[in-house]
């Protein structure tokens, strides 16, 4: 795919948003996710809200892990064959570019 304009600015835009978004995400589920299982601070918790705590620590995490591992292997489809093509295609935008330049150099001078 080819492309004439530099994109880094709107890459790296995005990248703030979903940083910022996925850390406000880490403050307000956790607390969502306790008042669901009815964890109340600085009282001893009931069995339920004890098995609750489990699964926030372990079962969910672990899920999502599994989740994220499998959706990385089914469409993650970066290889070495696919990497060198990547790499082959960047440097003859390169060669092609400098070979712009050069002759919109000469032709300048």
């Amino acid at each position: 795919m080819e492309n004439r304009y530099s994109c880094r600015s709107s890459v790296y835009t995005g990248y703030t948003f979903f940083r910022k978004i996925s850390a406000a995400l880490a403050g307000f589920l956790p607390g969502i996710m306790l008042t669901q299982i009815g964890y109340v601070p600085n009282i001893a918790q009931s069995d339920a809200t004890l098995q609750g705590l489990r699964q926030l620590i372990f079962i969910w995490p672990c899920a999502l892990a599994i989740i994220a591992a499998l959706t990385m292997g089914f469409f993650y489809t970066l290889n070495e064959k696919r990497f060198a093509l990547i790499i082959e295609e960047i440097n003859q935008r390169k060669n092609k570019e400098m070979a712009t330049e050069e002759k919109t150099a000469s032709v300048t001078l």
